[in-house]
Order: structure tokens, then C-alpha cells, then sequence
């Protein structure tokens, strides 16, 4: 227990009283934390450091010497509640989560309940470790920072930069920037100490592939499908992937490619062509394309391929017919999307 210090008194009886009342005043902060800066100040004294240096609530401290609060070892932490030493503009419930050594509670006041930040280019804001030993096999993972909310999100606030950020990186960062695209360093090679940045999420980016049982998207052959019918040259024809179908047409599965997807990977197929030609694939609100994805002669009667493809907002692609002679029914199969 830190030893807290009175004013020299020529009663020795008294310095001793004073001394005793302190430590007991520490013992109840450290079991119960709640209010504990408001005990200070209840008792009408200064929580002094062991050199002398003041702890006082509502003034900037300053010291030469660290001050430390050591929690009584024989003290019971609660499951619940405040911490030991708390920080709040009132005093936390007892059914407030996550006791502490520190505890910064926020509420309709500060709503923060804890910042650190710094100007110092080579420092951090907060620094969190866990300086526990490496766990065994099957043992909970040692964590230095957990972030726990009831229902809301974990926030990265945007740099000041545009793409990723200046300076030495190590490997393990995450970055936001200016136009909130979050960015991740890894080892260039492995074993190697340059890093570079990975791209994970930004506006332009595709998200993560999620794999889908294979769908029926559209089939030019069936007539539940509209419109239907062979493309002719020069013409094309928006699609949607959205929903799954079975062999009649009929919806089999509703939203098997979900609102907000930005691609899909695809299979096109180009069934009973009349003549050579190709066919090309564009997101539905595309207005041209110069690329192809299937090429064919006369006298091929099936062919296919796969591309990943973008969508437009209403998840739509665009399949195009060139400008050769024949005209083909075709068939989209979908077997993935990103969001």
C-alpha cells in the first residue's frame, strides 16, 4: 500500500491517526472504487505520492516522483462494477462492466471514457500490452486491448491523407484515410522487415468473396424469363443476378445475391449460336464495352466462360452481342458475389 504522508506534527499521536485514517481511506477506494475520487475530497485532505507530490481533483498535478495507487492484494475485485481508482463525472453503477485498475466512465456529460492522444510523431495515443506468458496448448489467448459494445461498432476516424499514410510502418498496422479506404501493412516477402500497404475496404474496392451454392440467374431459352429469346448482333441486354432459379425459371432463391454486393463471379454461356460472333459482359448500367469474354465459330453449337463481373446498383450486369453474323440465346450461372 502506497504510504501516504501528513504535514509534520509535533504530536506524534496525531501524524499517526492521520496516517492510519489515509491507508484506511485507500483500502475502501481500492475494494470499492466508486466515488473514489469523491472520497478524497470528502475527508478534507490531499492524497499525497510517498515523495510528497499532491494527487488533487480539479487542478493540474504536477511531480517529480511517479504516484502510484496499489489495490489491497487481500481485496476481492469485483465481477462487476467501478474500478479502483474511477474517473467519471458521477459515480459508475454496480452493474457497470469491465472493472480496472483504471476506470473511465463516460456519460450524458463527457461522453468519452477514456482519450489519449499525442503530438509526438514516434508516440501513441494509448498504448495497451498484455505482458502475460505465451499460452498453452488450448489455453485462453493472452489480449492486450479488448473493445466490448452493446450493439453499436468499433470507429476508425479518416487521417489526413489520401492513400496510405507517410513515414516508417511496421507490419500489423491498420490505417484509415482521408477518404475512409482502410489499409493494412504486411511483410513484402516473408521473414522480410519492409512492409507494404494492402488495400482491405474503400469505395472503389470489391469487400470480401463470399461463396454460393451455384445459382441459375438467367436462361434465354426459358420464357419465364423476360426479356428471352436469342441476342442478335449489335444488341444487348440487362440481366439481373439477384434471385435464383430452378429449370422452369421460378424463383428458388430469393436474394441469393444480397443488397450492397458490388461483383459477382459468373459463368456465360452462349447456347445454339447461328453464326461466328462473340459476347461480352459490362455492369448494367455500362453503355458500351470494348472487351469479350466468349469467342466462337461456325458451327459450335455450346461454349462458356467465367469472369468476375461489377454490378450496378439494382445488381444488374450487362451481357452484349458483337458485331459478326450470328445470333445466340445465353445462360448466367452465378457462383459467388462480394460485398
Amino acid at each position: 500500500m502506497t504510504h501516504l504522508e501528513e504535514s509534520i506534527d509535533t504530536n506524534e499521536s496525531t501524524t499517526t491517526d492521520a496516517t492510519t485514517d489515509r491507508r484506511a481511506m485507500l483500502r475502501k477506494m481500492a475494494i470499492g472504487g466508486a466515488g473514489a475520487a469523491v472520497a478524497v475530497t470528502a475527508l478534507g485532505r490531499t492524497a499525497e505520492a510517498i515523495d510528497g507530490d499532491p494527487i488533487l481533483i480539479g487542478t493540474t498535478n504536477t511531480g517529480t516522483q511517479p504516484t502510484i495507487l496499489v489495490t489491497d492484494p487481500a481485496a476481492p475485485a469485483p465481477a462487476t462494477g467501478p474500478s479502483a481508482f474511477s474517473v467519471s463525472n458521477a459515480a459508475p453503477g454496480g452493474t457497470t462492466p469491465f472493472p480496472a485498475n483504471v476506470g473511465g466512465y463516460g456519460n450524458a456529460d463527457y461522453v468519452n471514457g477514456v482519450h489519449g492522444s499525442t503530438t509526438v510523431g514516434t508516440g501513441y495515443g494509448v498504448v495497451a500490452a498484455n505482458l502475460a506468458p505465451a499460452a498453452a496448448a488450448g489455453a485462453p489467448t493472452t489480449k492486450a486491448l479488448a473493445i466490448a459494445s452493446t450493439g453499436a461498432h468499433v470507429q476508425f476516424v479518416p487521417g489526413a491523407l489520401v492513400g496510405p499514410a507517410s513515414g516508417t510502418h511496421v507490419a500489423g498496422e491498420l490505417y484509415v484515410d482521408k477518404d475512409g479506404t482502410l489499409w493494412y501493412t504486411v511483410p513484402t516477402a516473408p521473414g522480410a522487415t519492409t512492409v507494404r500497404f494492402v488495400q482491405l475496404a474503400g469505395t472503389a474496392g470489391s469487400g470480401a468473396f463470399h461463396a454460393i451454392a451455384p445459382q441459375r440467374a438467367y436462361d434465354s431459352r426459358i420464357a419465364a424469363y423476360t426479356p428471352n429469346g436469342p441476342l442478335a448482333p449489335n444488341t444487348s441486354r440487362v440481366v439481373s443476378v439477384a434471385n435464383g432459379h430452378n429449370a422452369a425459371g421460378a424463383v428458388s432463391l430469393a436474394n441469393a445475391v444480397p443488397a450492397g454486393a458490388t461483383a459477382v463471379e459468373i459463368n456465360l454461356t452462349a447456347a445454339d449460336p447461328t453464326d461466328k460472333n462473340f459476347l461480352a459482359v459490362a455492369p448494367g448500367d455500362a453503355t458500351a464495352t470494348s472487351t469479350s469474354l466468349l469467342n466462337w465459330n461456325l458451327g459450335v453449337t455450346q461454349i462458356a466462360n467465367s469472369i468476375t463481373v461489377r454490378l450496378d446498383a439494382s445488381l444488374q450486369i450487362k451481357v452484349f452481342c458483337g458485331d459478326q453474323a450470328g445470333s445466340t440465346h445465353f445462360i448466367v450461372d452465378v457462383f459467388g458475389y462480394y460485398l
